[in-house]
């Protein structure tokens, strides 16, 4: 049976130690690279919370946290700057923080239910995501979900590789 993948605001005080934790495991410390203490975490979350076009949610899978994921709107984003952004353009950003739970499917499942809940909302013509070239998983598991290879920048002190959805992921790519 599946779970239901969930949504709720971060709390950045109550999450804090949660997001912490998982900014400190070995599979996401080069990609965010937040690993330190938890004032380095707490900053990083209060400027992301600050920002009037980005929004920060705890994924859960049947009530276990299990993901951080902000969304934002790509033209009020310094992302926009470097691509033909439309109108509609969503983005995400986005975590799985248990090491256990990579590789079971649950990140597919949360990124297919993402990219169908954002475009199914009013005026979201279209969802990016913008990986690290060097996290061949990531670039690979856009890539498996149906997203687009839009283009190839340096954006924010990295290569990336700006992948793009205009219709929900298959449920085959599960």
């Amino acid at each position: 049976m599946t779970t239901a993948i969930s949504f709720r605001r971060l709390d950045v005080e109550a999450d804090l130690a949660l997001v912490h934790g998982w900014m400190q495991e070995p599979h996401v410390v080069p990609w965010w690279e937040l690993a330190g203490p938890p004032e380095r975490v707490r900053d990083y979350l209060c400027a992301q919370a600050a920002r009037d076009h980005l929004d920060c949610w705890i994924a859960s899978d049947d009530g276990r946290p299990f993901a951080y994921v902000e969304t934002y709107v790509a033209s009020d984003d310094p992302l926009g700057a470097h691509y033909p952004v439309q109108p509609g353009d969503r983005g995400f950003h986005l975590l799985v923080g248990p090491p256990e739970l990579l590789g079971t499917g649950v990140a597919r499942r949360l990124v297919r239910h993402l990219v169908t809940f954002l475009l199914d909302q009013f005026g979201i013509t279209r969802v990016v995501c913008e990986p690290d070239v060097r996290n061949r998983r990531m670039v690979a598991f856009c890539r498996a979900l149906g997203g687009e290879q839009l283009a190839t920048f340096d954006f924010d002190g990295r290569r990336v590789a700006l992948f793009g959805w205009t219709e929900q992921p298959e449920v085959a790519a599960a």
